[in-house]
């Protein structure tokens, strides 16, 4: 028996010959009948019955009746989708050649990077979470033969449902709902593959050398992917999230791509139909509750803003662009601090965010009727109003804070490499681009840091125009990045020039539930004339080895002390994304001046104790004596075992100087990871103490220079 839409790119026939007879039958039952009828079915098994029979299959009628108020026939559609000006991308056709030139004009090594990680794509061959590169060949069988039927010959199709890290495969049968976490398997994976963030990259090289095979592969990989992957079916449409980011990478990359000659009607009609599926999926599976919205349900509502830009003449889909639209300016008041950090906990989460809430708003804004070119904040105000506007601004205004000397961003909380779009190949926690977005959509000089440069990143998205309106802004320099403190996340941040340290005393995020925050109340990170020290370790991997995951999240993994072995916040084994609020944070104070800043807070996750406990860090940064005075006092009663952990950076070769009037520090093996699927061996400094409480244990750090 074929499965859902047969193989052939023009193939207009249903999944199973008695589609029709059964849609009527069930259309004609009311569904509380059905249940009680059918008792030891579930409402996900009913559902799932519901998809098998109507939810497969887009016919050219069903899928034109969306756009009946403008034309009449699928040939005049597609011909007026093709030929239309309007709407616009920030990936633009009319700006290849400027962006090109101005590309070689910097002599950006990216672009024979970019054009050699699109060969790889091409010979279907991805680096993903860690994995290496790896060949992704589907195996013969007789459903792959018959797909490349469809697919030109020298397409080889790939595997979209295996996580090849750990060799585990779901099945492409499986109603969404009715996956499972499977043991020692990485679902994020596949998944990840599935986003679609290569496309770019081949878009890129597609303007970089005009060659008609990075074409031929988009077209192949989009066929490929809707031929294996039946809408509802798989691990690929299970999670939202991932349905509206691949639905944002498609549409971005099809910028790229649309004057090739590839792009035939007859491809348009499968690509178009499939992100119009996809938009009814984020309709249909809204990541949110009640109580709580996260970074799916923002990352939901993009993909639908996304969608109604790129559909603007539908009734249905407008509703998409509106509704996204309205509930952008929900979100960015219930996941964005006063201070303007996201509420996830987690510096990398923020990135993610602020993509999100940036391009989405750019998007809508570039597409207003009063846009004319650079009048961002003018047209935003009328779209978003001002308070909108302040809290992105504010976001922007934290990366730069945040970011260390050397560019990178500290690791709090969990990183997962999320991101919405991928424009140039760097470093994970290399977030500079961001600042260059900021300061050309704000005209703001203050996010022009010279030691960080331009980014090209900002190029793909504002074209010359954003590259004239950088060049006209004044520059800034680190030395005048002076500390903040983000009192609302709990961050406080120490600087002096190529000096940084940042503190962690804040909530767990996410209204309390925890689900990306780690155990690393009173912890911090120390960056060294630009070279990092201590480190956080980072995040590792999440459902593939819960044993890693809680380990990477757990006190002893940050650089604060551990009590009796216990953690700050509990947290059961089994429940990776979900943590007690036990340990409730105060900054007692907060000072900064020219000649040293001051930081107090302590947390009461150990007042559960029989004994309870509560731990105070004092940390004094005496900037012209490059020189960390860290007090920790403990209050409260009874004999408890200390434990004191730093985490060394593995790029840190020399020894730290660090003295303590109680404390004797020796090293032990310790493991960090820059980013998601990476690990590192790695060092840490540690000393333990069992003392009669209440006790004060001062240390200090200085590093010498070579």
């Amino acid at each position: 028996m074929k499965r859902g839409n047969t193989f052939g790119i023009n193939s207009e026939k249903p999944i199973f010959c008695y589609y029709k007879q059964m849609r009527t039958l069930l259309s004609n039952i009311p569904i509380k009948k059905m249940v009680k009828r059918m008792n030891t079915i579930t409402i996900g098994k009913i559902e799932r019955m519901r998809i098998l029979v109507q939810g497969l299959y887009v016919s050219d009628k069903r899928f034109l009746n969306a756009f009946l108020s403008t034309c009449s026939s699928t040939d005049k559609l597609l011909n007026r989708f093709s030929e239309r000006e309007k709407p616009i991308f920030f990936v633009n056709k009319d700006r290849r050649g400027e962006i090109v030139r101005i590309m070689k004009e910097l002599d950006f090594n990216s672009i024979k990077n970019t054009i050699k990680e699109a060969d790889r794509f091409c010979e279907h061959i991805f680096d993903l979470l860690g994995s290496g590169p790896v060949e992704l060949i589907a195996h013969s069988s007789p459903f792959i033969d018959q797909k490349k039927e469809s697919l030109a010959m020298s397409y080889q199709p790939i595997d979209w449902h295996i996580d090849f890290k750990s060799g585990t495969k779901w099945r492409d049968q499986t109603y969404y709902r009715e996956i499972k976490i499977q043991r020692g398997a990485d679902r994020k994976v596949p998944r990840e593959l599935s986003r679609f963030h290569h496309l770019v990259t081949l878009g890129e090289s597609y303007w970089y050398t005009g060659c008609e095979k990075y074409a031929k592969e988009f077209v192949g990989q989009i066929i490929d992917w809707v031929e294996s992957n039946q809408p509802e079916f798989g691990i690929n449409w299970q999670i939202t999230m991932d349905v509206a980011i691949r639905a944002c990478n498609w549409i971005v990359g099809y910028c790229f791509f649309k004057n090739s000659r590839e792009i035939t009607n007859a491809f348009l009609l499968k690509f178009l139909k499939s992100l119009y599926q996809h938009g009814r999926h984020i309709m249909a599976n809204l990541e949110r509750s009640k109580t709580l919205t996260t970074n799916h349900y923002l990352s939901d509502i993009v993909g639908l803003v996304y969608l109604g830009v790129m559909f603007p003449r539908s009734k249905e889909v407008k509703k998409w662009r509106e509704f996204g639209t309205k509930e952008l300016k929900k979100e960015m008041e219930k996941q964005v601090y006063p201070d303007g950090v996201d509420f996830e906990a987690s510096t990398c989460y923020h990135r993610l965010v602020l993509e999100l809430f940036f391009y989405a708003t750019f998007l809508v804004i570039i597409n207003h009727e009063n846009f004319k070119k650079d009048n961002f904040m003018e047209v935003g105000n009328e779209i978003f109003g001002e308070k909108y506007l302040q809290h992105l601004y504010k976001m922007f205004e934290f990366v730069l804070y945040a970011l260390k000397p050397n560019g990178r961003m500290p690791q709090i909380g969990d990183n997962d490499n999320g991101r919405l779009h991928i424009f140039s190949d760097r470093g994970v926690l290399d977030m500079r681009y961001l600042l260059t977005l900021g300061a050309i959509f704000f005209t703001e000089p203050k996010f022009k840091i010279k030691e960080f440069g331009f980014c090209e990143e900002a190029l793909w998205v504002f074209g010359e125009k954003g590259y004239e309106i950088w060049q006209d802004l004044e520059e800034n320099r680190l030395a005048n990045v002076g500390s903040r403190a983000f009192p609302n996340a709990g961050w406080y941040i120490m600087r002096n020039d190529q000096d940084y340290m940042i503190i962690s005393c804040g909530p767990n995020g996410q209204n309390g539930n925890g689900g990306h925050c780690h155990n690393d109340k009173l912890s911090f990170e120390l960056c060294v004339n630009g070279e990092d020290v201590i480190v956080d370790p980072g995040t590792y991997v999440y459902t593939a080895d819960p044993r890693w995951r809680n380990k990477f999240r757990s006190i002893s993994y940050h650089n604060t002390v551990v009590v009796d072995e216990e953690e700050q916040n509990r947290f059961d084994e089994k429940s990776i994304f979900e943590m007690k609020n036990d340990a409730e944070t105060k900054c007692l104070k907060w000072k900064t001046s020219d000649e040293i800043d001051i930081f107090i807070g302590e947390h009461y996750g150990y007042k559960r104790f029989s004994q309870p406990l509560i731990h105070k860090r004092e940390i004094k940064f005496h900037k012209k004596e490059g020189k960390l005075e860290i007090i920790d006092k403990f209050r409260g009663e009874g004999i408890h075992n200390l434990k004191w952990n730093l985490i060394l950076s593995p790029e840190f070769r020399r020894n730290p100087n660090i003295g303590s009037d109680k404390l004797q520090w020796h090293r032990e093996p310790a493991f960090y990871s820059s980013e998601y699927g990476i690990i590192t061996k790695a060092e840490k400094l540690t000393s333990t103490l069992k003392a009669t409480i209440p006790v004060e244990v001062k240390f200090w750090i200085e590093i010498k220079g070579e």
